[in-house]
């Protein structure tokens, strides 16, 4: 196997010549050939969800010409450096770090790492989608939680995490309206998701509500 790690061009199955249409072409393809949906078995299941996060990751940044600009000249630099920790390998362990640091309930830290991230990339939608749900807590920053968290979703649409908790605290906070459309839409994208059809059916007042992260206890 090649030691080289794999670049975005090689994850859409593309040269680095690439046109725009063509990587968008890559992208729709690649998308409908490994929807989670398709798989019933649990394992492939992940592994799609998986794969597909790499794709969404790569089109984000090949189809934006700054970005892939970028991209291109780390492509370009000596590999054996310890420069050549990449910008994209750097915001991989802030995220990684970060992550761990929100499941620890560390989240001023958590969210400090958050925000470096964005700052190198504003489209990296683990960052927004934590973030976002870090500052929906405190009302005084609800606006900007709430666009960062609808901007994750956005660019990664494939995540049903980040549509059930970002409907569970609408719903909490009697939002249903805006749960309803949201759950609607994304439904589109996971037609038998039964946790999204189940909040769905909450939002429209078809069942009593149910867990919901942000609940007192």
């Amino acid at each position: 196997m090649d030691n080289r790690e794999r670049t975005f061009y090689d994850i859409l199955g593309l040269s680095a010549e690439a046109t725009p249409a063509q990587i968008s072409g890559a992208f729709r393809t690649l998308v409908k050939e490994h929807h989670p949906d398709r798989f019933k078995d649990s394992a492939r299941k992940a592994e799609a969800e998986r794969f597909l996060k790499e794709v969404t990751e790569a089109y984000n940044t090949l189809c934006r010409p700054t970005l892939r600009q970028e991209y291109d000249r780390s492509l370009a630099r000596p590999q054996s450096s310890a420069v050549q920790k990449s910008s994209q390998e750097q915001v991989r362990e802030l995220v990684g770090g970060g992550i761990a640091r929100f499941r620890s309930g560390d989240y001023t830290s958590a969210l400090a790492m958050f925000d470096h991230v964005l700052r190198m990339d504003p489209t990296n939608d683990q960052a927004l989608f934590h973030g976002g749900m870090i500052r929906l807590r405190n009302p005084k920053w609800r606006n900007q939680g709430t666009q960062q968290v609808e901007r994750a979703i956005e660019v990664n649409p494939y995540s049903a995490a980040y549509v059930t908790a970002y409907a569970e605290f609408l719903l909490e906070n009697g939002l249903n309206i805006r749960a309803q459309r949201l759950l609607e839409s994304a439904l589109d994208n996971h037609p038998t998701d039964l946790g999204l059809q189940n909040l769905l059916a909450q939002a429209r007042g078809d069942k009593p509500s149910g867990f919901s992260l942000f609940r007192k206890k």
